[in-house]
């Protein structure tokens, strides 16, 4: 008899904050995660190096935007199934593939039938439901014994709370889908030729920033004799806020440890008020959109390649996706997120997951296997450096990106390899190495850097993100001054997150957007402080310091 679990509730995930404008975003589209490094020294594991006869397991998937097929394969029957069938005699079966969008939905109601995998990729939500009904294999001696240097380097450099986030009950209960939030501290973008035509300084505060936004909105930076222009992009969820909220020390829906040494909510303390505080005097300005109250990023994007806003808090990858497709041949430039008193920014640092943790269903055979698919999807994408390779698993040719890489039914991301990228760009550049010397994915990157500084200025967005000067080298310096403000609560949500999250989002979202437009007073703020303690806050909190005692014995 399958044991059936309720029906998960949708859930905004714990490891991606609700207002980041980063987190899991930089491969959400299929661009792939970075490809091409050195790497670690061992490989082995004591599972045979090929299954004979083979194995069958189990899984289900979803699809990236740019996922395509050729020649009549699919998600059963492609280079990469047919590769671990061959190579490691494991023959991997989905059971359905959808859209990115569609995935969680069709796992809750999978969990909820009670008919699982043997493994897939599950929320957090899900994660806490599966072990919590006994459906999970204990993977805390199977790691240790199988898993090769090579996942364990990947999650050693992702960081020490990731595979703490998958011990429950000090099991480890799943293997985490590592992600790119090292990649992710926001960037304050600008339109090169407003800010050269009213001759403004680069921005190093949130007034120096705040001056900038008041001459885009009133010195006609277009020139069409018009008041039609605004500052700085804002949406309806106040996402491309977050940035700017950490100019402040203001992080969204993070838990930062307090005076006391307890865990307490970022967003009721007073470093959020001043941030409101300033955006709502920006608001009153005119610096933003009045309609930006119904307006998702989408409609925002709309406005930016309309040529109406002239700054964006983005992420490193904001040029190459939204802004050169929205302004094709007006270049932005990246600039460190200026802060309340001018030192160095200090970057908002979620659980560094791509959002999901890799289940085995319990009573799988050969669980083990799941390390010897993540073993080859890192040698293959990763520390491949050979042309042909990259031609028949990554993408399909020089000239179509269709993401062949999302057909691997496993996959765990490096924590910074986007960033490196530009170091290495950075290396032929100043002549430390030779172009030959680099991975293909590199080497992709250089050449479109040197055919932007030869004239393509269609490819601006590749030199702006990986050239000198770019978001990459902004990030790349945070990353080496650690100047990270890290998650401190990084396990699965808790009951009470579960049953309000929603109800205190919207709480939180509809109270912000009226602070700022001025439809309730700033003394709102305190009003939001008590209504999110007495509808669930104070609960959470205890339920989170709980937690946070086990974690200090």
């Amino acid at each position: 008899m399958k044991k059936m679990i309720p029906m998960l509730v949708g859930l905004s995930l714990i490891a991606v904050p609700m207002l980041a404008a980063c987190g899991k975003t930089d491969t959400p589209n299929g661009a792939a995660p970075g490809a091409g490094t050195d790497k670690p020294g061992a490989t082995a594991g004591k599972a045979p190096e090929k299954y004979d006869p083979p194995i069958e397991l189990t899984t289900v998937n979803y699809s990236f935007p740019t996922t395509k097929f050729f020649n009549g394969e699919d998600i059963n029957n492609n280079i990469w199934t047919r590769t671990l069938l061959e190579k490691y005699g494991i023959k991997v079966k989905t059971n359905w593939y959808v859209p990115s969008t569609e995935y969680e939905k069709k796992t809750n109601l999978m969990i909820a039938s009670g008919d699982i995998p043997n493994f897939f990729a599950a929320t957090p939500q899900q994660f806490r439901q599966l072990y919590e009904a006994g459906q999970l294999e204990d993977m805390t001696k199977i790691y240790n014994d199988y898993a090769p240097e090579s996942i364990k380097k990947v999650m050693q450099q992702a960081g020490d709370t990731v595979l703490k986030s998958a011990t429950l009950d000090g099991k480890l209960m799943a293997i985490p889908w590592s992600g790119v939030a090292k990649e992710g501290p926001a960037i304050l973008w600008i339109r090169k030729d407003w800010k050269e035509k009213l001759k403004l300084p680069d921005p190093k505060t949130i007034d120096d920033l705040v001056a900038i936004a008041d001459a885009f909105t009133k010195k006609d930076p277009d020139g069409n004799g018009k008041d039609d222009t605004f500052g700085l992009a804002m949406d309806k969820e106040l996402g491309l806020a977050a940035g700017f909220m950490n100019g402040f020390g203001a992080y969204p829906d993070f838990w930062l440890k307090d005076s006391s040494g307890s865990l307490a909510y970022s967003e009721i303390q007073p470093q959020m008020k001043q941030a409101l505080t300033k955006l709502n005097e920006m608001y009153k300005a005119g610096h933003f959109d009045p309609e930006f109250i119904v307006k998702d990023p989408n409609k925002v994007n709309e406005s930016i390649g309309g040529g109406k806003i002239g700054m964006m808090i983005g992420g490193r990858g904001s040029a190459n996706s939204p802004l050169v497709s929205l302004t094709p041949n007006q270049e932005w430039q990246a600039y460190a997120m200026p802060t309340v008193d001018g030192k160095p920014f200090m970057a908002q640092l979620p659980l560094n997951t791509f959002g999901y943790y890799w289940v085995v269903k319990k009573g799988t055979k050969n669980p083990e296997a799941i390390f010897k698919m993540m073993d080859f999807w890192l040698e293959t994408y990763y520390y491949n450096k050979s042309e042909d390779v990259y031609y028949k698993y990554i993408v399909p040719s020089k000239e179509d990106s269709s993401a062949i890489w999302t057909y691997s039914p496993v996959k765990i991301y490096l924590p910074d390899n986007n960033i490196e990228n530009y170091r290495q760009a950075t290396a032929v550049l100043d002549g430390k190495i030779k172009p030959e010397d680099l991975s293909p994915e590199r080497k992709k990157v250089y050449d479109r850097i040197m055919l932007y500084k030869g004239g393509q200025k269609n490819l601006w967005g590749e030199f702006a993100q990986n050239g000198p000067g770019g978001s990459a080298g902004i990030i790349d310096q945070i990353i080496k001054e650690d100047r990270f403000v890290p998650n401190q609560f990084y396990t699965t949500p808790t009951t009470t997150m579960a049953e309000r999250n929603e109800q205190l989002k919207k709480l939180r979202t509809e109270t912000f957007v009226k602070i700022i437009t001025g439809n309730l007073g700033l003394d709102a703020f305190d009003k939001y402080v008590s209504d999110w303690k007495k509808q669930g806050g104070d609960l959470i909190t205890k339920e989170v310091n709980d937690w946070y005692a086990t974690q200090k014995k």
